[in-house]
């Protein structure tokens, strides 16, 4: 198992598929082998990129176990939870676990819409029977509840959480919670658009979904920005918008599995209830990529 560094880009991938909807072994390997040799410190299968919930658990424990043995320890794997609640949460944790997870990337539970007191109970009731780090996956869209800075601060004083994923666009937010958790809490970007001002407010990486595509690129945006070069790193981020806006068009992440198609690593089509991306989608992240690709952003694969 890598040593876990919640530094420099995680990023959220795909799962690929073949067309009878098994795991596209071969195709996730060279995915794996492209985003560390593009520079990821970290990898984040089976998340919402991955989508988790539409994969039976047989699935998600292999394909943690490929891309276990495809990084071969040369980065950590932080594996995403995203069940609804406790009992589920600790059967993923578990079966990640016994994959070769490093760490769990958990978001609160869902379904039951907590308060701030049941969400720290959660994470109390996760830590006390897992065994690996918790990263706290706060996105109010999916869970429906935004934990305040004071409880997720609480909650790194308590260890019950070592680092977070931000994917939440209230900027006031983010900078009270960077403000509240230690230097070694590992605060992390959950926002491709957002990118920039969230590294300035002290996130210390991120788990980006198009860093799957261009993990080097982002890298440095990062170093720009903690070298004081803000300005041209604000310009390499505003450089992506049109290809972050075709990415992210329709149902997610519809778009990313078409984007590796077209950049020559088919992963296949995603799982119900996601659909696939329509032809005016396609044409105009089939412009945006091209264009990435004249100004030598993105390569072929």
């Amino acid at each position: 198992m890598a040593e876990l560094r919640l530094r420099g880009m995680f990023p959220a991938f795909p799962t690929p598929l073949l067309t009878d909807g098994t795991l596209d072994d071969g195709a996730l390997e060279r995915l794996v082998e492209h985003q560390i040799g593009k520079g990821a410190a970290g990898l984040v299968p089976v998340g919402g990129t991955g989508e988790a919930n539409s994969l039976s658990a047989q699935m998600r424990r292999r394909m943690l176990e490929v891309t276990v043995a495809a990084a071969a320890g040369r980065v950590p794997i932080l594996a995403g939870v995203l069940d609804p609640g406790l009992g589920g949460a600790l059967d993923s944790a578990e079966l990640y676990r016994k994959a070769g997870a490093d760490a769990l990337m958990v978001i609160p539970p869902y379904y039951a819409r907590p308060d701030q007191a049941a969400v720290r109970r959660y994470y109390q009731a996760l830590t006390n029977e897992v065994k690996l780090p918790i990263v706290l996956y706060d996105n109010p869209y999916r869970a429906h509840i935004s934990v305040a800075p004071d409880m997720i601060a609480a909650m790194a004083d308590e260890r019950l959480i070592v680092g977070m994923k931000a994917s939440n666009t209230d900027l006031y937010h983010f900078d009270h919670v960077a403000q509240r958790v230690s230097p070694e809490f590992g605060l992390l970007s959950g926002q491709d658009t957002l990118f920039v001002e969230q590294v300035l407010l002290g996130a210390k990486g991120g788990v980006l979904t198009s860093a799957c595509l261009i993990p080097n690129y982002w890298n440095a945006i990062q170093s720009d920005v903690e070298n004081g070069r803000v300005a041209e790193a604000l310009a390499a981020q505003r450089r992506l918008y049109p290809f972050l806006d075709a990415l992210f068009a329709e149902e997610f992440p519809a778009g990313v599995r078409a984007a590796f198609a077209m950049l020559g690593l088919p992963i296949g089509k995603g799982m119900a209830p996601v659909g696939t991306f329509s032809a005016a989608a396609s044409a105009k992240l089939e412009a945006a990529i091209s264009d990435l690709l004249s100004a030598g952003v993105l390569q072929r694969l």
